[in-house]
């Protein structure tokens, strides 16, 4: 047995774009008359070392075998442990390559190059065979991320893929599929948390549908796009759109059976970095841009009420937020977030605007919370909530904006709301105010 490893390697952007995004390993058996097999363990490394591949590759007499794994990582390693009759004549080279399959010289390495390598002197006599052992437990099967809850997209990826993070799909829409269509998500619908790992800089040129009773989230690995990307500052020439559907006969099918299957509709949008979206450069530094609208469409025939769950985590939606059919309470939450376009839907509960900036009109049912943020829009509302508290909107500022409804806001917010010149028609609660 012997065991071989890449190290670390380093697989940083250079001009945004990481010199591998795939590596391909090649894996050939000498021997003649005896098999071999080699454990490959595929690390991606980023603060910690996070296995994600772990495959094993028999190799029959004078096979060689060849596998592409996803490699779009700022750091990676791979080790593999050969095993065997004919371990010692067993040979493995790597290979990385770019976006457009072409090989990458400096994260090339044959097996000599590989720790641990070493010039293997002649093979002894064979011993005695001793006796057979007694039968040991059965070892780890080939490792999967959440099964069938967790799947990759990189739009870079040579495609089609199965989702899986050594083969991603490089198309959004077939990810959202494999979730939404996976046997757990068939059978549990809303509980089945499906999650779509989105890898950094990747950009899809394509509209997405999310299908009713489902919960889904898009979370980018780092910054993305929904659209082509061509544009100045990443922006895209053809805008792009993410439709959820809605229909509560669909949902009902699920929660009629029992509480094991009671949750609501979820959609989320956004990437796993902390950082903001507010201006266009923080945007595609590390943020998700939607370049198109976000519609709400409800596919029911007949009651059109349903209740959703809808989050936006460091995401600038370029377009609007549509109300199309869909009725009942859109319970909203936006962090670290852009809403460039208007925010039109009369169940719209803006539970959280939290260091965030709205640019267009605003016309949703009520908000209960709003601290650190922009509003650069003319704003309608029917109420002030105490669905999420604190209740009321607490250091943000104002363009010049027409308030519609009743404002309760602090002391810090109201000097910004009276200091731009702003217009309120409703009634305005002062709150921690000494006068």
């Amino acid at each position: 047995m012997a065991s071989l490893s890449t190290g670390p390697i380093e697989n940083r952007p250079v001009g945004g774009v990481r010199p591998t995004q795939q590596v391909t390993v090649k894996m050939d058996n000498h021997d003649s008359v005896n098999s071999s097999s080699v454990l490959v363990q595929g690390y991606f490394l980023n603060g910690t070392r996070t296995l994600y591949v772990l495959e094993e590759v028999l190799l029959t007499p004078n096979e060689v075998a060849t596998r592409n794994y996803f490699a779009n990582f700022d750091a990676f390693e791979f080790v593999f442990t050969t095993s065997g009759p004919t371990a010692e004549s067993t040979e493995i080279s790597v290979w990385g390559k770019n976006a457009s399959e072409q090989l990458v010289t400096a994260h090339r390495l044959v097996s000599d190059e590989l720790l641990g390598a070493e010039v293997a002197g002649a093979q002894g006599p064979q011993g005695d065979i001793g006796p057979q052992g007694p039968q040991g437990d059965t070892g780890p099967q080939v490792f999967e991320w959440g099964d069938e809850t967790i799947i990759w997209a990189d739009s870079s990826a040579p495609g089609p893929g199965n989702g899986t993070p050594y083969d991603p799909y490089n198309s959004l829409q077939a990810a959202v599929n494999a979730a939404t269509n996976s046997p757990l998500a068939v059978t549990f619908g809303m509980r089945a948390r499906l999650m779509i790992l989105i890898a950094a800089n990747s950009a899809f040129d394509e509209d997405i549908v999310i299908p009713p009773a489902r919960h889904v989230q898009l979370l980018g690995l780092g910054p993305w796009v929904l659209g082509n990307a061509q544009g100045a500052n990443f922006s895209s020439t053809t805008p792009r759109n993410v439709t959820i559907q809605t229909n509560p006969a669909a949902e009902a099918f699920y929660t009629s059976q029992g509480a094991a299957f009671v949750a609501r509709p979820v959609t989320v949008i956004g990437t796993f970095n902390n950082g903001t979206s507010v201006s266009t450069h923080t945007n595609y530094t590390d943020g998700a841009i939607i370049s198109g609208n976000i519609t709400f469409q409800n596919v029911a025939i007949g009651d059109p009420f349903s209740t959703v769950e809808f989050q936006l985590l460091n995401t600038n939606v370029v377009g609007n937020i549509v109300q199309s059919g869909h009725m009942g309470q859109l319970n909203t939450y936006v962090y670290n977030s852009r809403l460039s376009g208007s925010v039109i839907h009369n169940g719209l509960r803006l539970q959280r605007l939290v260091d965030s900036r709205t640019d267009g009109v605003i016309n949703i049912a009520v908000y209960s919370n709003i601290a650190n943020s922009w509003i650069r829009g003319n704003v309608t509302v029917t109420a002030a909530s105490s669905d999420v508290p604190p209740t009321g909107i607490f250091s943000s500022q104002f363009n010049p904006i027409t308030w519609n409804g009743p404002l309760t806001l602090d002391t810090a917010s109201n000097f910004y709301f009276v200091s731009s010149g702003s217009t309120l028609v409703g009634t305005k609660t002062v709150l921690f105010s000494t006068a």
